[in-house]
């Protein structure tokens, strides 16, 4: 059995009064850290499928979401990011798109906020 491993990201883009901007979207250069990771069974299903699960995992709809919950974290929302087996994958308002760029991950330096630990190794 081969395994994926599937990586959540918050999207933490502020505005220059602390607002969130990862609600209307991601977009290039918006800052993520990664909150959670798990391993699945590879699939043959569209990686847009795998996001829709991650997704699950992240909003309270899967029996691991115990585990993603107990680290005190926020729902996965708009523009936050899957990484999936190395590809990433950014939350729309109806579905997933495929991100080309190289996400900027702050997961090293962050120090953690209400709902988005870092998730560290």
């Amino acid at each position: 059995m081969i395994q994926v491993q599937i990586e959540i990201f918050h999207n933490v883009a502020k505005d220059e009064n602390g607002r969130s901007l990862g609600f209307f979207g991601y977009e290039p250069n918006h800052p993520v850290v990664k909150v959670f990771e798990y391993l699945t069974e590879q699939t043959t299903l569209p990686p847009e499928d795998v996001a829709e699960e991650a997704m699950h995992i992240g909003n309270g709809v899967d029996n691991r979401s115990d585990s993603y919950y107990a680290r005190e974290l926020r729902s996965v929302s708009v523009g936050d990011l899957i990484r999936i087996d190395g590809q990433w994958w950014t939350c729309e308002r109806v579905g997933w798109r495929f991100v080309g760029d190289i996400p900027k991950d702050i997961t090293d330096e962050f120090e953690g906020e209400h709902g988005t630990q870092p998730w560290r190794d």
